[in-house]
């Protein structure tokens, strides 16, 4: 047996633990009282530190210590307008361009996917097309009513004898309705089956009278099933020439509804929302 080297590439995940982010995660449930007795432990066993007051606990003999020469400046200055005092006097005739630019705190928005919006529809999509294109008040209640008896991939699931009783109308008025709107965009809109979905788009994109449409109307079946060589032998041509068709019939659309009607995102709704109150983290339930 022989023994060669190999070199893998292996993916891994893995949380490191840094000094710095062990620290933060012992420090961000600590309390405000907690922490001032953590620093004062921490500056007890370290020599090297040194606690620094601010400038607001400073004591107040570091205040009565300024020169006389500040003490009146400061006075002088007290007793002038400043822009807020011109501000509070005069803030409904002032324009943007004169306010000071002072930081404002910026609110948190919601998330986008929490953002209603009206989202267009195929019956949207089919009936600004029948505005458009008729004025004639029959049929255009005859096509709304087609519109109304598509599924979300935009076959018909009613029959003609079903929307004639609505009416009621004609026979006659539905048909001349239907082929109506079957002329609509998407192509192939408001078929009552397969076969007639195919065809329609076939004869709208200069195919018919080919084999292909042959094929669609004669031996759906066979193509159904794969049947390649008894589909070749029935239309009397070689399976290279057949497979031009077949590529054709395959490049349409058998659900020419489903692109103006999108499945609507699912997103994660969480049960529980951990907010922080002060110094401490309460949980709310999400109702």
């Amino acid at each position: 047996m022989a023994i060669s080297q190999k070199l893998h590439t292996k993916l891994v995940q893995k949380l490191i633990l840094t000094p710095s982010l062990q620290q933060a995660i012992k420090l961000l449930p600590m309390s405000t009282l907690e922490l001032s007795e953590l620093l004062n432990q921490e500056m007890v066993e370290n020599p090297m530190l040194e606690e620094v007051p601010t400038e607001e606990l400073q004591p107040v003999e570091n205040q009565q210590e300024k020169p006389e020469e500040q003490k009146a400046a400061e006075k002088e200055k007290g007793d002038t307008w400043d822009d807020q005092d011109y501000e509070y006097f005069f803030g409904d005739y002032l324009d943007d361009g004169y306010r000071p630019k002072t930081p404002t705190e910026v609110k948190e928005l919601p998330p986008i996917e929490n953002t209603l919006s009206t989202a267009a529809s195929l019956s949207d999509h089919l009936l600004w097309q029948l505005s458009m294109q008729t004025e004639d008040g029959t049929l255009r209640q005859i096509g709304e009513a087609i519109i109304g008896n598509l599924d979300d991939d935009g076959y018909l699931v009613a029959t003609v004898e079903e929307l004639a009783a609505m009416g009621p109308w004609p026979a006659e008025e539905v048909e001349r309705a239907l082929a109506l709107v079957q002329g609509f965009d998407p192509v192939g809109v408001a078929s009552r089956d397969l076969q007639e979905c195919l065809l329609i788009q076939l004869r709208h994109f200069g195919h018919g009278g080919t084999p292909a449409e042959r094929i669609v109307t004669e031996h759906m079946r066979l193509l159904q099933n794969h049947q390649v060589p008894e589909l070749a032998r029935k239309l009397g041509t070689s399976i290279d020439d057949l497979k031009q068709h077949i590529e054709l019939i395959r490049h349409l659309d058998p659900k020419p509804g489903s692109r103006h009607n999108p499945s609507q995102s699912q997103y994660v709704i969480p049960d529980v929302y951990v907010v922080k109150v002060e110094d401490a983290y309460v949980a709310v339930l999400n109702e």
